[in-house]
C-alpha cells in the first residue's frame, strides 16, 4: 500500500499510531470451521489482538498456510469503528501452546478508498473507511515453521486517525479469472478517479472463500502513468489457490507535478 501526497507527509508527534482494538479476539477467536466456510485456517489457531489495544481494525479471517518458498499468512480484517484508519499496517506474532514466539511478520493493510486531508495541504491518504474489510499478505515467514505446531498468532495493527473526507480515487473494475497450467491470474482495470496523474500502479488481488477468508495472493504492476480520468488494464500472476470470489486493492503513487 502507498499513501498517495501532493507533498511528503510528515508524521509528527501529534499522528499518534492507534493499535488494534483488543475486542479482536471476541470477533475472531479460535478456528472451528471447516471447509469453504472456514474463517480461520487451520482450524484449531486462536487469533487475537495484542491485549491493550484501543483502536478500530477487527481481525475477521484468517489464512496460515505453506507457501512454495515460504510459510505465509494472510489475514483480513474490518474496521468496526467510526474514523478511518489512515496509512494502517499489520504486525503478527506465532507462538506455540507454551507460549514460546516462533515467528513475526509485517506488512502494510491495503485499501480501496482514498481520502483528502482537511488542512488544507491537498495531501491523499489511503484510508480504511468505518465498515470496510482491509487485507494483507505476510509471504515470508520461515519456510520450516511447523504449522501444526503453531497455537497462537496475536497482532496488532499500527494506524494515523487523521481528519479526512473521502475523495473519488483509485478503482479497480472488471476482474476476471484466468486459470492455467501455473495457477490462476486475474486481468482487470484500475482507474484513477483522482485529479492528479498516478505513476507505477499495482493492483493486488486476494483470491478468498465464501465467507471472505483470503486464501492467497497475486499481484500486477505496471512501469506506467495513468492521467486523471484513465485507466490501465493490468493482469497479476498466478495464485495457486483459487477461491470462489476475490478482493482487489489498487496503489499507486502520485506523478511529479
Amino acid at each position: 500500500m502507498f499513501m498517495l501526497a501532493k507533498r511528503l507527509l510528515i508524521l509528527a508527534a501529534v499522528l499518534l499510531p492507534l493499535a488494534c482494538s483488543s475486542e479482536a479476539s471476541d470477533g475472531a477467536g479460535a478456528g472451528g470451521d471447516i471447509g469453504d466456510d472456514a474463517l480461520i485456517v487451520p482450524e484449531d489457531l486462536t487469533v487475537t489482538a495484542l491485549p491493550g489495544g484501543n483502536g478500530v481494525l477487527n481481525a475477521i479471517a484468517l489464512t496460515l498456510r505453506k507457501g512454495p518458498t515460504s510459510t505465509e499468512l494472510y489475514v483480513a480484517l474490518r474496521n468496526d469503528g467510526d474514523i478511518p484508519a489512515c496509512h494502517a499496517a499489520v504486525a503478527v506474532d506465532l507462538y506455540d501452546r507454551t507460549r514460546q514466539s516462533m515467528a513475526a511478520g509485517i506488512n502494510g493493510l491495503l485499501t480501496q478508498h482514498f481520502y483528502r486531508l482537511t488542512d488544507g495541504s491537498g495531501t491523499i491518504a489511503a484510508c480504511v473507511g468505518p465498515g470496510d474489510v482491509t487485507m494483507a499478505a505476510v509471504t515470508d515467514l520461515p519456510s520450516d515453521l511447523v504449522i501444526e505446531d503453531v497455537e497462537f498468532v496475536v497482532y496488532r495493527c499500527n494506524y494515523f486517525a487523521l481528519d479526512v473526507v473521502p475523495i473519488d480515487g483509485l478503482t479497480i473494475s472488471q476482474v476476471k479469472a484466468v486459470t492455467g497450467d501455473a495457477g490462476t491470474a486475474y486481468t482487470g482495470t484500475l482507474l484513477n478517479g483522482l485529479d492528479v496523474a498516478v505513476r507505477d500502479p499495482s493492483a493486488t488481488v486476494f483470491s478468498v472463500n465464501r465467507v471472505g477468508r483470503p486464501l492467497g495472493v497475486a499481484i500486477g504492476s505496471g512501469a506506467v502513468q495513468i492521467p486523471p480520468g484513465g485507466s490501465w488494464v493490468f493482469e497479476t500472476n498466478t495464485v495457486d489457490t483459487a477461491g470462489p470470489d476475490h478482493a482487489a486493492y489498487p496503489a499507486g503513487a502520485l506523478a511529479a507535478q
